[in-house]
Formats: C-alpha cells, sequence, structure tokens
C-alpha cells in the first residue's frame, strides 16, 4: 500500500481520491496526513518525498497548514450530514494557499449519511485540478456504491507483533522499564496489528486491576445466579472499566475463548491468560464447548452496541443474564 503511493508520488501520477480502510488505531489518519505533506510540499525530492523546509511543509509540522483539512462531522452529531459536505463544497472552489495542492481528509467517512455521500459525488467526480480528497473508513461496506467505485481504495494490512512492540516501546515504553513476557504478551494480543490499540496501555497498574476485578466477577458464575449477576454489572459499570471498554471486552472475549479451548483440548489447550487456568477451567465447565460459542456471539454483539449509543448498564445487564442464561442450559 505505501509502496503504491510512494510510487504514485515519485511519478507524479497522484490521483484526486483516496480511500483509506483498515481499522481505527492502524495508522490511516497519521498516514494521510504524511502523504499529504508529500504532495502539498513545494520543493520534494526526486522520490517525491516532503522536503521538510518550504512554507506548507513547515505549516504542516506546526499543525496549521491552511491546505490540509481534516473533517470530523458536528460535534454532538453520530453522523456526518450533507451540511458539512455542503460546507466543503464551499471552501473548495478557492485555490490552495501555501501548497501545490488542496486537500480534504473525511475521518471516518462511513457514518456520511447517504444524502451526504451522494452531495459529495460531484466532488469526487470533478473536483478542481489542485484539490485532492481523502476518505478514511473502518467499514466501506458503508459507503454508497457510487462512492467507493469513483476512488482509489488503499487497505492497511495489520503490523506484526514485532512490529507493534517495536512501536509501543519507542511511543509509550513503561516509564522506560522493560515490559515481562506476559506484558508484552497481553500488549501483543490487545493490539492485534494495531498500534494505536496498544499505544492505550500507558497505566499497566490500572489496567493490571481491571484485569483482576474483571475476572473475579466472571469467576463468581460458579458461584450461582445472582451473586454472578450483581457482581458482573457492578465490574463492568465501575468507573475505569467504564472509560476502558474495549479493553474490558477484549478481556471477556479472551476469557471465554480460552475456556472454550480448555472445553475442547483439556490440559492441552493453547491459552492467552496461563495464569487464571485453573480457574478457567471451572469456567470451561460452567458453560459447556458449545455455551463458550455462544457466549463469544454475545459479547461480541456487546462490544458492538457498547461502542454505539447505547445505554452502558443496560449492555453489562443484558450480558450478565446472557452468561447465567447460558450456563443454566448449557450444552456438552
Amino acid at each position: 500500500m505505501k509502496r503504491t503511493l510512494t510510487d504514485a508520488l515519485a511519478t507524479g501520477r497522484v490521483g484526486h481520491a483516496y480511500l483509506f480502510c483498515g481499522p481505527a488505531g492502524i495508522g490511516r489518519k497519521s498516514f494521510a496526513a504524511e502523504f499529504g505533506r508529500a504532495v502539498m510540499c513545494t520543493a520534494p525530492g526526486a522520490d517525491g518525498e516532503a522536503c521538510g523546509q518550504c512554507l506548507s511543509c513547515r505549516l504542516m509540522a506546526a499543525g496549521n497548514n491552511p491546505d490540509y483539512k481534516l473533517i470530523t462531522g458536528e460535534e454532538g452529531k453520530t453522523g456526518i450530514g450533507v451540511e458539512t459536505v455542503r460546507a466543503l463544497e464551499e471552501d473548495i472552489v478557492t485555490a490552495q494557499a501555501a501548497g501545490r495542492r488542496k486537500i480534504y481528509v473525511i475521518d471516518r467517512s462511513e457514518k456520511l449519511t447517504v444524502q451526504a455521500q451522494n452531495a459529495l459525488l460531484k466532488t469526487i467526480e470533478e473536483p478542481p485540478e489542485y484539490a485532492m480528497l481523502i476518505l478514511i473508513c473502518a467499514n466501506p461496506s458503508l459507503l454508497i456504491d457510487t462512492v467507493r467505485s469513483r476512488v482509489t481504495r488503499l487497505d492497511f494490512a495489520r503490523n506484526t507483533r514485532e512490529e507493534v512492540l517495536r512501536a509501543y516501546s519507542e511511543k509509550a515504553g513503561k516509564n522506560g522499564a522493560e515490559l515481562t513476557p506476559e506484558e508484552k504478551d497481553l500488549v501483543a494480543a490487545y493490539a492485534d496489528g494495531i498500534i494505536g490499540r496498544a499505544l492505550q496501555f500507558t497505566d499497566f497498574e490500572l489496567f493490571g486491576q481491571l484485569r483482576e476485578e474483571l475476572f473475579g466477577a466472571v469467576d463468581q458464575l460458579n458461584a450461582g445466579g445472582s451473586r454472578f449477576f450483581q457482581s458482573f454489572v457492578d465490574a463492568l459499570t465501575a468507573e475505569n472499566a467504564a472509560k476502558n471498554k474495549e479493553f474490558v471486552f477484549f478481556e471477556l472475549t479472551s476469557y471465554v475463548r480460552d475456556a472454550a479451548m480448555l472445553a475442547r483440548f483439556g490440559e492441552t489447550a493453547p491459552m492467552q491468560n496461563n495464569k487464571y487456568r485453573d480457574k478457567l477451567a471451572g469456567l470451561a465447565g460452567c458453560l459447556g464447548r458449545h455455551g463458550c460459542a455462544r457466549m463469544l456471539d454475545r459479547i461480541a454483539d456487546a462490544w458492538l452496541c457498547a461502542g454505539q449509543n447505547v445505554n452502558y448498564r443496560s449492555v453489562a445487564v443484558n450480558l450478565a443474564a446472557d452468561f447465567i442464561d447460558t450456563a443454566k442450559g448449557k450444552q456438552i
């Protein structure tokens, strides 16, 4: 993907509209800024790279280049409406001020309403020669076909474990201390190839405490429905958990996945949470192999709801009920 854009810069065959696809945190927005810097640079190198010295490059470094527009939608609204696109269209008729091109980056472009996407079509099809559009998207299926067919799509691949840990060490670290093997495993597993997710680990003490609280609640499933229900809901809605929902659902998924592996393979099962092996064996016995599979689906649904405009306590309550119902109707 990077080679495609590097070649375009070197040959001068840069397109007018791009779609950068990939999960949040993988570097789409950062790369859009890097690419935009090179496209706008007035004194690029032979390979098309930005010089870093011209007015446009200096303004980008300062974060106030008037030719680079990042569009995120209107505050307080869940979607990006047609009004935002109309504002873009009014602005795009004015030529660039400092660089060779004028660039508009629409973040989370899947949030564009259908009306907004239709309004954007004309600009995508016939932009001014100095303008470029970059749509950043996690779910391109939410874009209408006519938009997808008129842009150059580039898919961002996930990073390797080594790349994730190297970036974490360089950008976040652990107050200068070396990560333990267990901490490396946790960072790499949570990141799932996305460096931006790894960089959320700035406080291992907080995340360690959160892990213990979550697992303590899940472990109560063996103690009975009412005891588990309150413990589980309290753990998910506690202040630290509510602020770190992504980590909460990642952890829940890893617990149940490990339980599923134990239910299927027994003592030889490969696991992510080896420190909880004995207790996870109890969870495996409580849910059964098919019950674990069912709960992985329920956790995925709850994870999706937690990231949307849904009452979070209701999500926790419903998920607790799913655990209890699944344990009662366990299938071996």
